[in-house]
This record gives structure tokens, sequence and C-alpha cells, in this order.
């Protein structure tokens, strides 16, 4: 009996060690992770620090030099597998709000262009929901002060399988993803596509017009391979979005979630799966017209569908001035320029923001570094807009390619 109670008492204190050990190191895992989480606020937020005004950070800060400040993160694709985005705990997006919300920085306005969940064949749509669900908690906080933006993509749906009790379909995801939205915005009812305005430091409005890449009326296919819009979300943006309440002071941001390219097998462009279910010269073409004061009359047939989208605007009359795209799809960070199939076509801006986890990094195009638990796990863009340059100023929180300056500048005129 007494060997047995040594045994035992020599047991406890083993376990009694393991535990403290284990604690010791959690603890210290948590610090490192929050070590890392500092040093890119102060790497970014000191390059950032350079171009939130006219004239840098020495700059004298008053309202007309400050320039409108956008954090913009894409496919987070909150699952069971995203490396630091598990659903239990996305680490990297929670990152991006909380440096979304720092005082100093000052930042106006936050922008997610899609892919919130990560997904496959066998996800079912309990579990959709709840990779839903954690995106919409861990970005709307009660914390989150700064209005934040949304757009779909292609894996938000859940249209993987061939399983439809496991899809999400339209009221499912306007009531989850609208739920806690912080900012007012102009939305048909049960749409997942919208208009907001906010005011620009420099004078007016910038107008954020979200798409909604997702839409379908049923599931006549698999929405995970395409990019697909309606004829009523078509005759909304020409409509509403490009005119409602729209004045010479407006500036126009459209958030949409697929790069405007062709798709391409051999990675020759950003839109690296899935094809435009009518064309990726639609929204392009339209735009185009917007910005010339045109008129517009053309018709885009489906090869997927028995379906086709007719366009007939006039333009002559409208107000407004247009910035650029933001979207995501490619999980890589990309500076697209746009131009409808047309001599005289204007220029249009696309930027694409990176993949919030690390483990989904693309370096088909450019090498971005990427490490689970390190410095170099998330990655997303922050832009200073200046509506009077008509330059877009970027720089990155996290990982960004080495071939890249860590502040960039791209003309939108």
């Amino acid at each position: 009996m007494r060997l047995y109670s040594i045994i035992m008492k020599l047991w406890i204190h083993i376990f009694v060690l393991f535990m403290l050990f284990g604690l010791i190191s959690c603890h210290e895992e948590s610090e490192l992770k929050d070590l890392y989480f500092q040093e890119n606020v102060d790497k970014s937020a000191g390059r950032f620090a350079e171009i939130m005004y006219q004239g840098g950070a020495s700059s004298l800060k008053t309202s007309d030099r400050e320039r409108f400040k956008l954090v913009h993160i894409s496919d987070p694709h909150i699952s069971g597998w995203a490396a630091d985005n598990h659903y239990s705990n996305p680490k990297n997006l929670i990152e991006a709000v909380n440096f979304s919300n720092i005082i100093n920085l000052k930042i106006n306005a936050v922008a997610a262009t899609g892919d919130f969940i990560g997904n496959n064949a066998s996800t079912t749509k309990s579990e959709a929901f709840s990779f839903l669900e954690s995106f919409t908690y861990n970005f709307y906080t009660p914390e989150n002060n700064i209005p934040s933006f949304i757009c779909t993509g292609n894996h938000d749906t859940n249209v993987i399988s061939d399983n439809e009790s496991d899809y999400l379909t339209k009221s499912d995801l306007s009531g989850t993803l609208f739920d806690k939205i912080n900012y007012a915005v102009q939305r048909p009812l049960n749409e997942l596509y919208y208009y907001t305005d906010m005011p620009n430091p420099q004078g007016g409005y910038i107008r954020f017009i979200a798409l909604d890449n997702s839409e379908q009326d049923d599931f006549s296919y698999k929405g995970i391979n395409y990019s697909s819009i309606s004829q009523k979300q078509v005759d909304w943006l020409i409509n509403t979005a490009l005119k409602e309440d729209m004045t010479n002071n407006h500036h126009i941001i459209i958030l949409n979630h697929h790069p405007f390219q062709v798709y391409s097998k051999d990675n020759s462009t950003y839109m690296t799966s899935g094809v435009y279910l009518f064309s990726e010269q639609l929204v392009p073409s339209i735009i185009d017209a917007y910005m010339q004061r045109s008129t517009i009359k053309q018709k885009y047939k489906s090869s997927i569908i028995k379906d086709s989208i007719v366009i007939d605007a006039d333009f002559a009359t409208y107000t407004g001035e247009f910035i650029c795209h933001l979207g995501g799809h490619a999980h890589t960070i990309a500076t697209i320029d746009v131009r409808p199939k047309s001599d005289d076509a204007k220029k249009q801006i696309m930027l694409l923001a990176n993949t919030l986890s690390p483990n989904m990094q693309n370096n088909s195009f450019v090498n971005i570094k990427r490490e689970k638990g390190k410095e170099t796990s998330n990655s997303f863009s922050i832009y200073a807009i200046d509506t009077t340059e008509k330059n877009i100023y970027i720089t990155y929180f996290g990982a960004y390619p080495s071939i890249f300056n860590a502040i960039n500048v791209v003309n939108y005129n």
C-alpha cells in the first residue's frame, strides 16, 4: 500500500507539472501572438501615417487634407481547416477588425469582399451556417465602431455538393450577413446587393456599391464555379445605385468578389477558378458608359443557362465619379487594369486583397511568404484614397510581396 501511495503521489506531481507547463506554454503562445500582432501594427501604422494626409505625416492635419482611409480584407474562409481562421477563433479576422478600430489611424471604413466561409463537397448546411455565423460574430463585434461593408463570394452559398438541402439560400444569407450590420445601407428587400454613402473627409461622399456574385433564383448550376448576376440586379445598378440621390460630389467604389477577367486554366489571369455566367465585360461596360456619360445597348447571352442580360441605358444626365472596383477570389494581392473591349474605353482599376488565411495563399502570380501563427500569417490591404489627386495610396498589414514597395500609389484618373 505504501508503494502504491508513493507511486500515486509521484503521478500527481507529474500531472501537476505537466498542467503547469501546458498553461505556461499556452500563455507564452498567446503572448507571442499578441507580440506578432503588435509588430504588424507598428510597421503598418508607421507606413500608414505617411499617407493618411496630403503632404505626409508632418502635414497640417486640416480636414481638407485628410484622405479617405479604408481597410480591405477578403477570403477569410472561416472553417474547420483555415489556418489562423478556425471558426472557433478566427484570429486573423479578429486582428483585421482590431487594427481597423485603432483610434489614431482614423480608419473610415472596412470592406470585406467575399468568401467568408471555407467548404468542400461534404460541408453540411449546419456547418456552413456555423462558419458564416462565426464570420458575422467576429466581424460585427460590439467593439467594431468602423462602418463595415461586405459583398458575397462564390463559396458563401455552400452550393458545392450535389445535395441541395445543404445549400444556403438568399434568405439564409440575408438574415445572417445583415443581422448585425453596423452602418445603414439602401438594400432591396432580402437582396444581397446594396449601396450606401459615407462622408468623405475631402468633401462630398464615398458611395459603396456592393454587388452579389452568388445570385441565382434556383440551383440550376453549381454556384461554386460561377460568378452570377441577374437582370434585376443589373437594372438596380443602372437605375438606383448609380443614380439615386447621386451628386457631383459623390465618388464610387464597387465591391465585386471576382476579378473582371475571363477564366484562364493556365493561371494567366487573376480569376483563377470559375466562369462569369454571362460575361466578365458586363459590369465594366456599364461603368464605362457611366464614366463617359454615354448610352449603352448590349445583350449578354449565357453559355451555361438559357438566359441573357439586356443592358439599355443612357447616362447623359448622371453625376458622380468612379474610383475603383475592390475584389478578392485570387488569394493574392493585385492591381488590375479593367478595360472593356472598346478602343475608347476609360481606365478602370480593380484592387484585389489577399486571403486572410496563410494556408490558402496563391503564389501563382507573385510570391508571398506566409506562416501560420507567425508575423507573416495575416495579410490585408490598407488604402488612403485621395479624391482630389485621383490617387489610391496602398500599404499592407502582415505579409505582402517582397517585390512590392511597402507603399504603392495607383492613379485612377
